[in-house]
């Protein structure tokens, strides 16, 4: 029995951590984006006046290729053909800072725009060798999915093997679906509370960037961590687990039903027995008192 429980335990965890894992598969990260998006959180999420000392000192860079002997010799780069790939950057930067003197732009994508220059193309993760093998044997089911499902299917039916019992197995399943909805939503909605209750704040980081703040803050890393943990989730990933949660909530409501009927059902037994009992021992206590008036 108690074997039979673990394997039970076993194969509900199996299941919970393969669906996951196949849900967040569904995503494609694109890591320079995600690093670009985070930038702009860094941005959004810092204090107004450090917004303001970042630009200010961007700006100074357009104040610099404002000297007339700076703007004559872009100018001249800018329309030759020959040196324009060399120094296509400083170009952008050139004509970003006339977009932005000129209204054209407003803060945030003047930033944004000047920063995700310096972003390379290619980025990637440390390499770590737990998350290499993890990513090894998440890329080989991605590239062949219909593993995900022949496993699953097999996960299944030895769990209703291990069970025999219709109602008892839709329960479970619920259980395993509301584990999933916690596991997807949980990290999600503790995010967004403590933005709300206590609130993301990357002024150091930002300032950090422009020597003007404490990088190793530890709020401020946090805060970081955090907002690259959000950009993982998309409107799939939140209404797959929100579905997930309904389903799970709502088996949880049917087996109590359940169980308050079976309570009820046990008790109308019982007293159905008592009754019986009962009728038993007047009629026992009648044919006694009639045994009596015989002699």
């Amino acid at each position: 029995m108690l074997f039979k429980k673990f394997f039970i335990w076993l194969i509900k965890n199996l299941i919970i951590l393969l669906l996951v894992t196949l849900i967040f598969s569904a995503i494609s990260l694109d890591f320079p984006r995600l690093i670009q998006g985070v930038i702009e959180d860094i941005f959004k999420y810092a204090t107004p006046l450090m917004q303001k000392q970042v630009i200010s000192k961007l700006a100074e860079t357009c104040s610099t290729l404002d000297k007339d002997e700076n703007v004559v010799t872009i100018n001249q780069i800018c329309t030759n053909k020959t040196v324009l790939d060399s120094m296509k950057k400083d170009c952008e930067n050139y004509i970003l800072c006339k977009e932005y003197k000129a209204g054209k732009i407003n803060d945030k994508e003047f930033f944004l725009n000047i920063i995700s220059g310096t972003i390379p193309t290619q980025l990637e993760l440390p390499r770590i060798e737990v998350l290499d093998k993890y990513n090894q044997v998440t890329n080989y089911l991605n590239k062949n999915k219909i593993l995900y499902f022949i496993i699953l299917l097999v996960l299944m039916i030895t769990l209703y093997l291990l069970i025999i019992d219709v109602k008892l197995f839709l329960i479970i399943l619920s259980g395993i679906s509301l584990s999933i909805g916690i596991l997807i939503m949980l990290p999600y909605l503790a995010i967004i509370a403590y933005d709300k209750f206590v609130g993301i704040d990357t002024t150091p980081i930002l300032g950090s960037m422009f020597s003007a703040g404490n990088i190793f803050d530890a709020k401020a890393i946090l805060s970081v961590i955090l907002l690259l943990f959000l950009r993982t989730y998309n409107s799939f990933i939140i209404t797959i687990g929100i579905l997930f949660l309904i389903i799970g909530i709502a088996g949880k409501v049917y087996w109590f039903i359940l169980k308050r009927q079976g309570k009820s059902s046990l008790k109308g037994s019982e007293s159905k027995k008592k009754e019986k009992v009962k009728e038993l021992l007047d009629d026992l206590e009648e044919q006694a008192t009639k045994v009596k008036k015989k002699f």
